[in-house]
């Protein structure tokens, strides 16, 4: 064997060694505090190389925290009851509420530009589950807001019960069971008078406005086609600074842009199309 070969075999020898130390590092499942039977897209925040979605201090109580993507807010990880959901609890809206703050009434689940829009990227997409909301109407009010105005109100949302305890609004609200047609009334609001959408934790105000309302609430996420076949074609799925979706093979950089070409993606593929990503019992 000569020198050139000798070097060869050795460089050859070590990126193998490398490759299967590198497809070694990402578990195929994990736990995370009450999230079990964890896979891709989670992975732990210790190895962003493995997942989309990073969890973070798994031992920490309450709740381990959870990222849905890079740079983006930490939300309590409460569980992962159904496939292709997790269940997230927000901590700023859980402080709020256990100090009773009126703050609270300014987040709202039903608009796409809201404090709780979920943004997506080319790899992954979310939408909230409403599973455990209530509509709420609040009507603001001013100084300058006459008996008149209220008393509107008041006959708008006649058989609703009321909340005033917070300065310059009023909320209006019925639970769940309760017989009306909000619907009617929604789209014929009062003009300082707007529908907020908020996650509750039981039916029942006996315990209190503030205390019926929760700060948990169930998201369902779904890869984009791109991310998939990436995914299971051995590639990991990147978004560049335009928000442009890349697949990176950092341990075959030939397969690069050639996904087409490889078999675990067309495996990937066929499965996905048979079966489909949809809501459905967990494990």
């Amino acid at each position: 064997m000569t020198f050139t070969s000798f070097i060869s075999f050795l460089l050859i020898s070590y990126l193998v060694q490398t490759k299967g130390r590198n497809d070694s590092t990402c578990p195929k499942s994990f736990s995370c505090g009450n999230l079990t039977d964890l896979s891709f897209p989670f992975s732990l925040s210790t190895q962003p190389d493995c997942g989309i979605m990073f969890l973070s201090g798994c031992d920490t109580k309450p709740f381990p925290r959870i990222q849905l993507f890079p740079e983006g807010d930490w939300y309590y990880a409460l569980g992962n009851p159904f496939n292709y959901t997790v269940e997230l609890g927000d901590p700023k809206l859980h402080a709020e509420l256990m100090q009773h703050k009126c703050q609270a009434f300014n987040k709202n689940f039903s608009l796409p530009n809201s404090y709780f829009f979920l943004p997506n990227s080319p790899s992954i997409s979310f939408e909230i589950v409403p599973m455990n909301f209530v509509n709420f109407f609040k009507c603001n009010s001013t100084s300058k807001s006459t008996p008149n105005i209220t008393q509107k109100n008041n006959d708008h949302f006649a058989g609703y019960k009321m909340y005033n305890g917070c300065k310059g609004f009023s909320i209006y609200y019925k639970l769940p069971g309760d017989d009306d047609d909000e619907d009617v009334r929604a789209g014929n609001l009062p003009a300082n008078c707007s529908l907020i959408r908020l996650p509750i934790r039981s039916i029942s105000d006996d315990v209190g406005l503030f205390n019926m309302l929760s700060p948990a609430f169930l998201v369902e996420y779904k890869l984009s086609e791109g991310c998939y076949r990436c995914h299971y074609g051995r590639g990991q799925c990147r978004t560049d600074i335009a928000n442009k979706f890349h697949c990176t093979y950092p341990n075959n950089p030939q397969a690069q842009g050639h996904q087409e070409n490889n078999p675990h993606a067309q495996d990937a593929i066929t499965t996905r199309r048979k079966f489909g990503l949809t809501l459905g019992a967990g494990s």
